[in-house]
């Protein structure tokens, strides 16, 4: 049978820290030198690479490429032979990375993922661009889950195949020391038994492996994960028989097959640059028994230690000498080439003399891994008696080993340097003086593992409540106000009052809990149903999906409601002759007067719009409400409740509280309202921000109560919040960690500066997304998903993200619904659905009402034509057929020629959705919309006057003078929003301001923002930026 060599971890020239010259070329040259017969690809999910592979690769029979073009392959590497024959054939493959959370600690795994056609790695490439950013990097970094990953490629093709990746590197590996797992199962759960094989990496051999039964199911591969055609082959995997994508993993899973799996060719392990124990900057390197007696911690700094990967072994080893599976493959350990040509010649493996040697013997002797492996050392001896004897040793194992630790390589040397000496000054010939004993490491016990230091999340939250929720909880029977601010526990007190409530004997169905949001809703019917069955029948939700149940009870039917968009294009309708900014500021100002409760007087255009509604029987959301009102005060809605419990009470306006008064007894017994006034941020929607005082001239007798302990933010973070309310209530920290929290803050020259400087510690608190990066720094063991970075302004947000997409950051910006979530597009497409025999995705009765206005041909036609049949129904407004979803659906239908393709894409893009969904990335967003929100580390960027707090849009833009100061009670509103950012952020806060910026197409030089003056100075670390020019480029060092 034919043997073949396959090296099946590499990279392109578009992974970081890779050589430029890689292309198929390159890499099929050094191949063919080295005795490889085949490669992965690499980075096939990269856009750039991928077409590469398509316009430089030819597929063959079973899933394997050969080059295009392999003639004169020799001048891709100079010095070789011009008529290189051509050995190296590819399958595709690629590294993936992910950072996430999974069983309460941060996780970093890399893996291998194989496709056999391009078609499929076509389609993973595009569920995976859903997730992240794959054109940042070769090896794509993402927020994913490794068990999701596997799904996915499971899903793709029958034929994929997915094995982690390195196993034991400390820092991005399934069982690394710093952020792996202990057990295969804890990573990819119910898919485990899908994992078939292990790559051992660098700083481990089968041998090392083999000290784990629970391993010996998997064989065990090798690759040389290089970066450059020079360190191809460094490792590699034996086979035997058929060159077939299939036959290969069939024979690694085990199963018949034309092809054999014999093995692999090792690193000795000791050469990896994580075998042992240590701190490169103290250059301390330690065996894994010293490092249990120092409990991992550095004798010189301090310092946690870098466990490697003989330690974590020895930590999960359940033998204490290794044991090869039954019916699994050796392995041969070996020395490169080019270091074996080094030592013999006292230079560097990088010198132009072993290149020129490195050459010449390969033209002599074969491919590298001939010489290696099956030349005999006297044949060798003609070219050079010192390597002969060099390889003589290696075979036999009788080398010296000095082990790699903390990202620096290990030395594996056939001599040492006395030695050496002897044989260059001829007093002895190669071969007289043996060579140190042949040794293995041998594990003596088990070893006990180092405490695990946790992933530095927040403490979860105490079962009871503490002593002020406990006074919040019973507090009444009269009206109660409770004050929250951030991280109090604002839901988690009205659970347990919902509870304390039930256990007092009250009738659920006498209850009412309103909320902000559907989020919040959802979040707390999830809570209260954990409190017991009664709570089934208590009736929580916002108070416009409140309200709008009660439009359709009362009048018989639903209403056909608008959204803001839709209400502002109805507006416009129904005021054709206002100009457009006069139409813009007479909305604002109708909307703003109506949720005050203000009387706009009969303004024609308030009547126009009125009377557009009417006719159209359209209603807005603050229609909603003003009708449940009108209701109870005509006496047509009488129903009062027993309890009234409010959520984020600082959010209401007049309207809503108004509303509120009338749903409880005229003596306000029963009302639990509870919210932060310092965060009411929704001026501008009307809400009112002193709360407290409005509840009170409504019920004099109401009683307050104060939560004074934050469970989420440390002390240092809730001093510089309360810092911007100096007369207010102090909140303490209810914090376990000793850590309270820091906050640094950073002048930039410039915006694109102050987005790099936000990238780079991102990276520092992700601990890197790198092994180069993680060499440098420990990190924070943060998550993605714990790291939030909040801005002002919108128009802020897509340069921050290009630059965090650039440095490989996972990130993602929330966006709006697709456009099928709308109700009313969702019903078309059913329609398409309908016609082509399928069937509707959901009730019959909505489908006959729209079948009964669009007959088949109508629908056939597509959504245009169904327009001009549905423009009279109540349901389908005009302005609907203005809105983006139905523009959207329109689009999609000429794009796609017809129905089908408009199913095919809204199946796709629900599925995507789905695993967009199941990422975790460093969320950029607005600071209204992180309300609620929390996050290990927050970025807040942009402070500067103008920004926060903001000045009209039109001093921005240019259209005012500028200088100008936010209008009337409006900086009292920024500072409030200020405070919100600043309290999302549990531990670290990053605050930043760039002396000059570009928005709305402007330069702008704004002085600091105000708010950071009342900041104390003791509290803050201080970092500036300087601006140095170079003689090519002007570059901006960062003071970090």
């Amino acid at each position: 049978m034919r043997v073949f060599l396959a090296d099946l971890h590499i990279h392109s020239r578009f992974s970081r820290a890779t050589s430029k010259k890689l292309t198929f070329r390159n890499l099929a040259a050094w191949g063919s030198l080295k005795g490889i017969d085949l490669l992965a690809t690499g980075d096939f999910t990269h856009p750039a690479w991928f077409s590469a592979i398509r316009e430089e690769l030819v597929p063959e029979e079973g899933g394997i490429f050969r080059l295009k073009e392999s003639g004169a392959l020799g001048k891709e590497i100079p010095g070789a032979p011009a008529r290189l024959p051509c050995r190296t054939k590819f399958i595709l493959g690629t590294e993936i990375s992910l950072i996430y959370k999974r069983l309460g600690k941060v996780r970093k795994v890399h893996n291998l993922v194989f496709m056999p056609s391009v078609d499929s790695a076509e389609r993973f490439n595009r569920r995976l661009e859903q997730v992240g950013n794959l054109a940042s990097d070769g090896r794509p970094i993402l927020g994913l889950d490794s068990h999701d990953l596997l799904e996915m490629v499971l899903e793709t093709d029958p034929g994929a195949c997915l094995i982690p990746a390195h196993v034991w590197t400390p820092w991005f590996s399934l069982f690394g020391s710093k952020s792996g797992f202990d057990r295969i199962e804890d990573c990819f759960g119910d898919l485990a038994g899908e994992i078939f094989a292990l790559e051992t990496g660098l700083s481990s051999d089968p041998d090392m492996n083999w000290l784990l039964s629970a391993l010996d199911r998997f064989r065990l591969i090798s690759n040389s994960d290089a970066h450059s055609g020079e360190n191809l082959g460094r490792e590699v995997n034996i086979f035997a028989g058929e060159m077939d994508y299939h036959g290969i993993f069939r024979a690694l899973k085990g199963l018949t097959s034309a092809t054999e799996f014999r093995g692999t060719v090792e690193f000795f392990p000791e050469e990896g640059k994580y075998h042992l124990d240590g701190h490169r900057k103290c250059n301390v390197v330690l065996e894994p028994r010293q490092t249990r007696q120092r409990a991992g911690l550095c004798p010189v700094c301090g310092g946690p230690l870098t466990v490697g990967v003989l330690s974590r072994v020895q930590e999960l080893a359940d033998r204490s000498a290794p044991r090869r599976p039954e019916g699994h493959p050796g392995f041969v350990s070996l020395i490169p080439l080019p270091e074996l040509v080094a030592e013999t010649l006292g230079v560097g493996p990088k010198s132009k003399k072993v290149r020129a040697q490195y050459l010449d013997l390969v033209a002599g002797f074969g491919s590298e891994m001939d010489i290696l492996r099956r030349v005999p050392p006297e044949d060798i001896r003609t070219a050079s008696p010192l390597l002969a004897e060099a390889v003589r040793r290696m075979r036999a194992g009788e080398v010296h080993r000095k082990p790699g630790f903390d990202g620096e390589y290990g030395v594996i040397s056939a001599f040492t340097p006395q030695e050496r000496e002897v044989f260059l000054k001829g007093r002895r010939l190669p071969g007289l003086i043996p060579g140190p004993k042949r040794t293995r490491k041998v594990v003596e016990e088990t070893d006990v593992g180092l405490p695990d230091p946790g992933p530095g999340g927040l403490p979860i939250l105490k079962a009871e409540p503490d002593e002020d929720q406990i006074r919040a909880v019973k507090a009444g029977p009269g009206p109660v106000l409770v004050l929250a601010g951030p991280g109090t526990g604002k839901t988690f007190t009205l659970v347990h009052r919902v509870r304390h409530l039930l256990e007092a004997g009250q009738n659920p169905e006498g209850m009412l809990v309103l909320t902000f949001t559907r989020r919040a809703a959802g979040e707390l019917r999830d809570r209260l149903a954990a409190v017991g069955p009664k709570t089934e029948a208590l009736k929580a939700d916002t108070v416009h999906a409140l309200a709008f149940g009660v439009w359709s009870e009362l009048l018989g039917q639903a209403p056909v409601l608008l959204g803001e968009e839709d209400a502002r294009r109805t507006f416009a309708l129904a005021n054709p002759e206002l100009g457009r900014r006069e139409r813009k500021v007479l909305w604002q100002e109708l909307s703003l007067a109506r949720e005050r409760r203000e009387d706009m007087g009969a303004s024609p255009e308030v009547r126009a719009y009125a009377d557009r509604k009417a006719v159209l029987n359209l209603v807005d959301y603050t229609d909603l409400l003003e009708f449940w009102i009108q209701q109870i005060d005509s006496g047509n809605y009488t129903k009062r409740f027993d309890h009234v419990l409010v959520d984020e009470v600082q959010d209401m306006s007049r309207l809503q509280l108004e509303l509120l008064q009338r749903l409880l007894a005229s003596s306000g017994d029963g009302l639990f309202a509870i919210g932060d006034p310092r965060q009411s941020i929704y001026g501008f929607r009307g809400a009112e921000p002193e709360v407290d005082k409005t509840l009170r001239s409504f019920w004099p007798e109401l009683e307050t109560v104060s939560l004074s302990s934050s469970h989420r933010s440390g002390q240092t973070i809730l001093d510089l919040g309360g810092a911007l309310f100096p007369h207010g209530p102090r909140l303490r920290s209810a914090r376990l960690q000793e850590d309270t929290g820091q906050a640094i803050m950073f002048t930039a020259v410039n915006a694109a500066q102050e987005s790099a400087w936000i990238g780079e510690k991102i990276l520092a608190l992700l601990g890197g997304t790198a092994h180069w990066q993680a060499d440098q720094n420990a990190g924070e063991g943060l998550g993605p998903g714990d790291i939030a970075v909040l801005v002002r302004l919108w128009q802020m947000v897509p340069s921050l993200r290009a630059t965090l997409d650039k440095m490989g950051i996972p990130c993602s910006v929330p966006g709006t619904d697709l456009f099928f979530h709308d109700p009313r597009v969702a019903a078309i497409i059913d329609e398409g659905r309908r016609v082509l025999g399928l069937g509707g995705a959901e009730g019959e009765e909505r489908q006959s009402q729209i079948e009964s206005l669009c007959p088949d041909a109508t629908v056939v036609a597509g959504p245009l034509v169904m327009a001009d049949s549905l423009a009279g129904d109540p349901r389908f407004p005009d302005v609907f057929f203005k809105s983006r979803p139905f523009r959207d659906l329109a689009a999609l239908y000429a794009e796609r020629s017809g129905w089908a393709g408009v199913l095919r894409e809204v199946a796709l893009q629900s599925e995507l959705e789905a695993v967009r969904q199941k990422s975790q990335k460093v969320q950029i967003m607005t600071l209204h919309a992180a309300k609620g929100l929390e996050f290990e580390a927050v970025f807040l960027p942009g402070l500067e006057d103008g920004l926060i707090p903001l000045a009209d849009l039109e001093m921005l833009t240019g259209q005012k003078e500028a200088g100008a100061d936010p209008k009337g009670g409006d900086v009292e509103e920024e500072r409030r929003l200020f405070y919100v950012g600043l309290t999302r952020a549990a531990n670290r806060l990053y605050l930043s301001r760039a002396l000059e910026r570009k928005l709305y197409g402007r330069a702008m030089r704004l002085p600091e923002s105000r708010f950071l003056g009342e900041l104390p100075e003791n509290l803050v670390r201080l970092r500036k930026a300087k601006a140095h020019v170079q003689i090519r480029q002007k570059a901006l060092k960062m003071d970090f």
